[in-house]
């Protein structure tokens, strides 16, 4: 006998219901990274994307070497156009003085002297000779030289070209790296919790902060202030999105005064200031020399951070050398 028609209705719904909920149990199952993974911690995400700055701080730092060997480069070329013409200028003279010479004398110019039955003419004469190889002579000289510089010239753009093949090559292995650290960066962000990708991706971006700077690094600080609210990207000078170095380079230019791009060098530029000495607009940076901003004063610093976030205020911890520089 069968059950009534509203019991068997009851249990089918009941039986959707039940594959309903596998179903969503199953796509659960299918898509962990929706998960937090309690093993992962927002230290570890940020641990991740340091590792990815600190090579993107030496790419930065071929990418200077690069464009100096391209500079080196284009210098060389120059120089050896110009040589080359004295080269070809030197040559010329030469060829024309000793074919001028086999013209008016085949056999010589002491032979046409040694026919003289004047001896006064043939002491003039020997002097002249003496005087015309003398004159040669420096002109070889000169032509030998010259050739020998060419030849210095054109070994050292070689090697220049060789410096920045393999410039250029690793700078490509490691934005290679730089890319796959990035994404294992990016996973382990993904296995936090809604609530802990908040607070990790959160940028402290309150501009009501009392600056007491002056002069140029008033300036400085000014324009890094201004950049504040703008996003972090790997190799960014601006004039919309920047990397830590980036910033830094580009606030203190701002002011007037020349650093250069990557943190170390920057670092390097100035005057080494201990860190319970420093003064707003002070250069501060990682001891790794992988990250770096300005100092902004009661312990703050503002600086550009990371991927998926912006430029920001930030605590003074974790930076622990400064130079002062303007």
């Amino acid at each position: 006998m069968h059950p009534p028609v509203d019991q068997r209705r009851s249990s089918r719904r009941r039986g959707i219901a039940v594959v309903a909920a596998l179903t969503v149990s199953g796509a659960l199952f299918a898509f962990p990274s929706a998960q937090a993974d309690p093993a992962v911690t927002p230290k570890d995400v940020e641990k991740a994307f340091h590792e990815v700055e600190v090579v993107n701080e030496q790419v930065n730092a071929l990418g200077e070497q690069t464009k100096k060997t391209q500079a080196e480069i284009d210098d060389l070329t120059a120089d050896i156009r110009r040589q080359v013409r004295t080269y070809e200028r030197q040559k010329q003279a030469l060829g024309d003085a000793i074919v001028q010479q086999q013209i008016d004398a085949p056999l010589g110019p002491t032979a046409s002297l040694l026919g003289s039955d004047n001896p006064d003419q043939f002491l003039e004469g020997l002097g002249a000779v003496q005087a015309l190889n003398s004159t040669r002579a420096d002109e070889l000289a000169t032509f030998g030289r010259t050739s020998k510089q060419l030849k210095n010239r054109r070994a050292q753009l070689q090697d220049r070209r060789q410096t920045l093949e393999a410039a250029q090559k690793d700078a490509a292995a490691k934005r290679a790296t730089i890319r796959k650290k990035y994404q294992a960066a990016k996973a382990e962000l993904d296995r936090l919790s809604a609530a802990q990708k908040k607070t990790v991706n959160k940028s402290n971006t309150d501009v009501d902060v009392k600056i007491k700077a002056s002069g140029k690094g008033k300036q400085a600080l000014a324009f890094a202030m201004a950049q504040i609210g703008e996003p972090y990207v790997y190799g960014g000078t601006g004039p919309s999105s920047w990397d830590c170095s980036g910033l830094v380079m580009k606030s203190w230019a701002a002011a007037g005064v020349s650093i250069p791009r990557v943190v170390g060098p920057q670092i390097a530029s100035g005057q080494a200031v201990p860190m319970d000495q420093l003064q707003p607009g002070d250069i501060v940076a990682y001891g790794d020399m992988s990250h770096d901003g300005l100092y902004l004063g009661g312990g703050r610093v503002v600086h550009a951070p990371r991927p998926g976030k912006t430029v920001e205020i930030t605590s003074l911890s974790g930076f622990t050398r400064a130079a002062r520089v303007g």
